[in-house]
């Protein structure tokens, strides 16, 4: 009984001691030491597996259309859009920018561009529900969106807007699309995102739903993607999305009931279908090489359509909130010490092995533990700190008594002694 006192005790010691070492060593400035691996691994998360592996591929999202622009004129984008429009989709929106109007010129190539514009404008006044994306303008100094900037008013006439929400820092940095923002403020008025604008006009309730959790920021319950295995594309594990060629479109390769009544999305999805592009495109967990990412997967358009069908299916994911997961985490944390800390004394020599060993299923299950419970229940655990701290306690704790407790030990005999020979001397 007094030896488990004695080693609840010490745990409690050897706790503080890990959770202030970890903190020290969080510290440590490595810069660029680390980065290749950091790259290679740093945007890998768990849940990534669940996204690309284990989850079924879904049925086609039918209330959906994704139309690539491909680099079509504004003339050939607006005749795009009156070929679309005969047939009463819901409702149209385009993931691109019209910046600037021509002006009046006599040279003859700037009278094609100035008709292109009357036609585009033209086009875009004869469908029921348009909406053109924006970007949310943030002041970097207050960190606060200020403005929207959109196309050009002489666009925007018949036309709503809806800012693109997605949070991602682009290849450079392997970062994934894996977050997007709902709604937010500028000078006070609400301002909706494009897919929730989207899927507002389709279903409204369903936005409702989507708004009602009053979160920030959402994780994208990511569903498909477009079929992009050509040569120099990183293979994407499902397609869900129905997706137009630009010529498909011009051409009228497709049935009416395509489009009759269903969100149709217009954005750049390469040149063509068959030709790759870097731009405008993202790694998202649907992402096959989920570590050592090679090429994005996911063109921006595809994204948004990824958000729109999680918002029409009210398929949300939700997240162990910061309260619950560092208490948890500490007690963990704590009961591994205690452990590792009775091990230590009753397997003397072996302890190093069992250890690992300890280590080494308790990183297993929890990997297992994260993986099922969003694979089942759509619900995120953030066990990183718990994980690192798994790694490094078994270490640490040999460290604390081999190096620390002996430490204490030595100094504290010498200090006796000393007071002892200098009473006996006197």
């Amino acid at each position: 009984m007094k030896k488990r006192n004695f080693y609840f005790l010490e745990s409690i010691l050897t706790f503080l001691y890990v959770l202030v070492a970890i903190g020290l060593l969080s510290q440590i400035p490595l810069g660029d030491f680390f980065n290749p691996v950091s790259k290679m691994i740093g945007d890998f998360q768990l849940t990534d597996v669940v996204f690309s592996q284990l989850r079924e591929n879904k049925t086609a999202n039918e209330k959906i259309v994704i139309v690539n622009i491909g680099n079509l004129s504004r003339g050939g984008i607006a005749e795009q859009i009156e070929i679309l429009n005969k047939h009463n989709p819901k409702v149209i929106g385009i993931d691109a920018f019209f910046r600037k109007p021509r002006h009046s010129s006599d040279h003859e190539q700037d009278k094609i561009l100035i008709a292109e514009d009357s036609a585009l404008v033209a086009a875009l006044s004869k469908v029921k529900n348009m909406v053109i994306v924006s970007e949310l303008i943030e002041n970097p100094k207050t960190q606060k969106v200020e403005s929207l900037k959109m196309s050009h008013p002489m666009f925007m006439q018949h036309s709503l807007t809806g800012y693109a929400d997605m949070i991602s820092e682009g290849r450079d940095v392997f970062k994934s699309a894996r977050e997007c923002i709902p709604q937010d403020k500028v000078a006070d008025t609400v301002v909706y995102s494009f897919p929730t604008l989207l899927a507002h006009i389709y279903d409204s309730n369903a936005v409702k739903k989507y708004l009602a959790r009053n979160k920030d920021t959402e994780i994208i319950n990511f569903e498909g993607n477009i079929d992009t295995r050509q040569e120099g594309v990183s293979s994407n594990s499902k397609t869900t999305f129905f997706a137009l060629d630009a010529e498909q479109v011009l051409n009228e390769e497709f049935e009416p009931d395509v489009v009759k009544d269903k969100i149709v999305i217009m954005g750049y999805m390469g040149p063509n279908f068959n030709e790759s592009s870097w731009t405008d495109k993202f790694f998202t967990p649907l992402n096959l090489n989920y570590v050592g990412k090679t090429y994005p997967d996911m063109y921006g358009v595809v994204v948004h359509a990824n958000v729109v069908s999680m918002i029409l299916r009210g398929e949300f994911i939700n997240e162990m909130n910061n309260t619950l997961n560092w208490t948890l985490s500490l007690i963990l944390i704590f009961l591994n010490v205690w452990f590792l800390t009775f091990c230590f004394h009753a397997l003397k020599d072996w302890y190093d092995g069992g250890s690992n060993i300890v280590t080494l299923l308790l990183v297993c299950f929890l990997m297992f533990l994260v993986v099922y419970v969003f694979n089942k229940y759509n619900y995120k655990i953030d066990v990183s700190y718990l994980m690192v701290a798994t790694f490094l306690s078994g270490n640490l704790i040999e460290i604390y008594q081999g190096v620390l407790k002996m430490g204490y030990i030595t100094i504290k005999e010498k200090i006796v002694n000393w007071k002892h020979k200098k009473t006996t001397s006197i």
